[in-house]
């Protein structure tokens, strides 16, 4: 019954091998002269203005977040238009249910205000 497994096993400790080697070759390999200018923060090649880094608002990262969330859900959609025709009543049904679903933590982020843009 497992051996149907060992292919896969094999798979994961060829990859966690070949991570571990990989890493080890970056780390010994690579050239060690770190200078002030390496170290400090990339700011798109504008000199660093402050000594203290200031609070990044994470409003456009959660809101790109949810898109993503919903924009994954609804590729859903695809394959059940496919196979409408084979799923009849039972996969309108749970289609249904999936909308419902999906408009009721749409409806609950929007009246949170997760979609708002003021910071």
């Amino acid at each position: 019954m497992l051996e149907g497994f060992v292919p896969v096993l094999v798979l994961f400790i060829i990859a966690a091998g070949l991570t571990v080697v990989m890493s080890l070759l970056a780390t010994f390999s690579g050239p060690k002269n770190p200078t002030e200018a390496k170290l400090s923060p990339y700011e798109g090649g504008v000199p660093l203005m402050e000594d203290t880094p200031r609070r990044f608002p994470v409003k456009f990262l959660e809101v790109a977040m949810l898109f993503l969330i919903f924009d994954l859900e609804t590729v859903a959609f695809f394959p059940w238009a496919v196979l409408l025709n084979q799923l009849k009543l039972f996969g309108l049904v749970e289609m249904g249910i999936f909308l419902v679903v999906l408009g009721t933590g749409y409806i609950y982020l929007w009246k949170k205000g997760a979609f708002d843009w003021e910071l």
